[in-house]
């Protein structure tokens, strides 16, 4: 009996093959290409982009074709020898998490964490990279930090108005704290946001200027 495989044995196995092929076909599409995560296979040798998802070409504003023509270099605003140490630290499974600024086409630059590990991908390891755009929250981070720095500053100044202050009974000046005499509008005034400005008060004005006859209402 022959040990050689049949013509409908052959044809069982090139349609199980093709089947296979075809799933894992479509495995990839759904899990990369149709993914709506911005995604990157790179190099890790050479930084050359393998391929580039639909997400990713619209985020980049690059043709695939044109993102498979180009390095991670050519987006990563790293110098090249930065970019080459962080591809070798993923490859050897040393870093998987990174804070990027990335380059659009249009010249802008966003900031991006990177998410990347290598894997086999036709019989070589590369590395899947998964970027999330984090621009927005970025700026709301600055701005949540310089509302802190204003608010502790605003506190210090509350906090330097505090406690009890030598004032002449006198003049009414007031003595700071390095014992230097001042006016009670400039001390005050370099130690808050107040302003002065200038006017009389009624007892005043009628004790300063008698004849023009003030009263309150005027």
């Amino acid at each position: 009996m022959s040990d050689k495989p049949t013509y409908e044995e052959l044809e069982h196995l090139v349609e199980a093959l093709r089947t296979k092929a075809d799933s894992a076909d479509e495995f990839y599409k759904s899990l990369f290409e149709n993914s709506h995560t911005i995604k990157l296979i790179i190099d890790p040798e050479n930084g050359q982009i393998i391929d580039a998802n639909i997400a990713a070409c619209k985020y980049y504003g690059y043709g695939r074709e044109q993102l498979k023509d180009m390095k991670i270099t050519d987006i990563n605003t790293l110098s090249p020898a930065q970019v080459n140490e962080e591809m070798q630290n993923v490859k050897l499974e040393k870093r998987n998490f990174f804070l990027f600024r990335h380059r659009l086409a249009n010249g802008e630059i966003k900031d991006v964490e990177v998410f990347s590990g290598p894997i086999i991908f036709s019989d070589r390891k590369v590395l899947y990279s998964i970027i999330h755009d984090i621009t927005e929250r970025k700026l709301l981070e600055s701005e949540k930090e310089k509302l802190i720095a204003r608010l502790e500053k605003a506190l210090d100044e509350i906090k330097s108005l505090k406690g009890i202050l030598p004032i002449c009974s006198s003049c009414k000046n007031i003595r700071d704290d390095k014992g230097y005499w001042q006016q009670i509008e400039t001390y005050i005034r370099d130690h808050s946001d107040a302003e002065f400005s200038h006017s009389l008060c009624p007892d005043c004005a009628k004790r300063l200027y008698p004849e023009l006859n003030l009263s309150d209402e005027d």
